[in-house]
């Protein structure tokens, strides 16, 4: 799994964008497709923005066949609705199911 450090990264969303792009393609090429974003939690600093902009930009991406799905960090549980309808739930590593991280979204290819 790859993972990306978006919350440190971008300033503005056309900056967010082209990282996302990047890093999607780098991640096809991963035997497991899946993108780990780090983008903070969103209690203090502007990290709130960088995570309601990348949730948007992927809701928008799944919406058109871009990614297949992406969950919320928060929402890794096996008890949670979200998970259990997420396309890439089999590829999730154990130590993101033993313990949740509202910073980070995963992202299904």
């Amino acid at each position: 799994m790859r993972t990306v450090d978006i919350h440190s990264d971008c300033e503005n969303l056309n900056t967010l964008m082209y990282k996302l792009n990047i890093e999607f393609k780098f991640a096809r090429r991963e035997p497991d497709k899946l993108l780990c974003l780090i983008v903070g939690y969103g209690s203090n600093g502007g990290s709130h923005k960088i995570r309601n902009n990348v949730i948007m930009l992927l809701d928008e991406y799944k919406n058109s066949n871009r990614i297949k799905d992406y969950i919320l960090g928060s929402d890794i549980d096996i008890f949670n609705s979200k998970y259990q309808s997420f396309l890439g739930k089999d590829k999730i590593p154990v130590e993101f199911k033993n313990r949740v991280n509202p910073g980070v979204i995963l992202v299904y290819l």
